[in-house]
């Protein structure tokens, strides 16, 4: 909650001195959107079709296993917001209506491992009452577990340009685009000691049981629609939507190493979605 607050409160900041430096920029009628040879970065924020793998797909059960695709767990489905970072937005154009398009994200997230502890007995007395205070409860194992991922997309634009004389229009940006979009994600658990219910207690076992996995790859393309605004030579603004998206995406989970697998196929399309607000910077 605090993180968004922030958030928000540092956006205001930098949109107020963003319409401040409009209102202070040049009057010589010139226009401040790319041509070609300009360079573009842009700082995203909002949702992308991308994998969202949770530890939790990885716990063990040996009567059952599910799937990653059946249940969406692969795909983020929830709305997009302007607190979250989706990535970084590069954009070199060739010629003064057509750029070059390269996006990505990384993420990683590493938890170490705790061994288990068995617990300590609950002492009683004379009358073979508990006495309150003396046990010490059982812990279960907690195994170490890596989740990283990454979300690449690369493509071209086509931007609009209009006449001088429409000045109210002259430092806007309006473009549409295809997107190919590739998106990977690997879990990986490891678990050293574990409880074992021993005739009411508890004992702990350990070993190497192995790595257990869930991996999730997504291939596929998008037509994008977007406008940008350009407060000064080298800040502007801009909103994007993704006008179509298609992605294939494959998912598979190996509970432990050596057993079979359980693998899932999903196909996702979708209209008007994932949209996404830019803060960049023209670089030359």
């Amino acid at each position: 909650m605090y993180k968004k607050i922030i958030s928000l409160i540092s956006l205001s900041l930098f949109c107020g001195s963003a319409i401040f430096a409009q209102v202070n920029s040049s009057e010589d009628g010139l226009s401040f959107v790319p041509k070609k040879g300009s360079f573009t970065a842009s700082l995203v924020m909002g949702n992308n079709d991308v994998t969202d793998i949770t530890s939790s797909v990885l716990d063990a059960n040996t009567s059952i296993q599910g799937r990653l695709g059946a249940d969406d767990t692969f795909s983020v489905k929830k709305p997009s917001s302007i607190t979250n970072m989706a990535g970084i937005s590069l954009n070199y154009f060739l010629t003064d209506k057509i750029s070059l398009s390269l996006f990505g994200s990384y993420g990683y997230k590493s938890v170490a491992g705790e061994d288990a502890f068995s617990g300590v007995p609950v002492m009683y007395d004379a009358d073979n009452k508990p006495l309150v205070g003396t046990g010490i409860p059982a812990i279960q194992g907690n195994p170490e577990t890596d989740n990283y991922k990454f979300y690449i997309s690369t493509g071209a634009d086509y931007h609009f340009k209009f006449e001088q004389d429409a000045r109210v229009l002259k430092n806007v940006d309006f473009y549409l685009g295809a997107r190919f979009n590739f998106a990977y994600e690997r879990l990986e658990k490891t678990q050293t000691s574990w409880l074992v219910n021993d005739n009411g207690g508890y004992t702990v076992d350990s070993g190497d049981a192995g790595t257990a996995t869930a991996e999730a790859l997504g291939l596929g393309g998008a037509v994008v629609a977007g406008v940008d605004y350009y407060f000064t030579n080298a800040l502007y603004m801009g909103l994007e939507v993704n006008a179509f998206n298609f992605m294939y995406q494959h998912t598979e989970i190996v509970i432990a190493p050596g057993v079979q697998g359980a693998d899932q196929s999903t196909t996702f399309m979708n209209a008007f979605s994932y949209p996404k607000f830019k803060i960049g910077f023209k670089i030359f």
